[in-house]
């Protein structure tokens, strides 16, 4: 019984390892090998130390792993240290605040995002809901964190 709780437990981590989740599998793989040694060990106070003994290595361990290991060379090994910068083509979206107040036509339906020719320039945009036809006036109402917000014009 012992050897299959611990080959059970080996198997769980794996399944762990390899499929996302919220620890499921590596709970109970945990379970499994503390049981292993349950059954192995026997329960003695001699088992219970041997057991408390470990779970403390691994607690340091693992501390150590989240403090030091991505500074680590294995750990600057298995990470990624890549930088988007725009020298390599790579742009976030910028603030359109000088958008805000100024007209524009729908040229594709906003159902609720589209884009709209605004000042002569086509701009991706969203409205707040609703859905607009081409060829709708529309006005930006608010341009934060690349979303450049619309609403129909009333008075065209």
């Amino acid at each position: 019984m012992e050897l299959q709780l611990l080959f059970l437990g080996v198997v769980l981590l794996t399944v762990e390892g390899f499929i996302p989740g919220f620890g499921l599998f590596g709970i109970t793989g945990i379970l499994c090998l503390l049981g292993s040694l349950y059954f192995f060990l026997g329960a003695t106070a001699q088992a219970a130390a041997l057991v408390g003994g470990v779970l403390l290595v691994l607690a340091v361990l693992g501390f150590w792993l989240i403090r030091r290991g991505p500074k680590s060379w294995l750990g600057r090994q298995v990470t990624l240290h890549l930088r988007s910068t725009a020298a390599q083509g790579y742009t976030g979206n910028a603030d359109r605040k000088d958008l805000v107040g100024k007209t524009g036509v729908a040229q594709t339906v906003l159902r609720p995002s589209g884009r709209a020719l605004i000042d002569g320039e086509l701009v991706d945009v969203i409205t707040e809901g609703e859905f607009y036809e081409p060829g709708t006036a529309i006005r930006v109402v608010a341009a934060t964190g690349g979303r450049t917000v619309v609403r129909k014009e009333e008075n065209p």
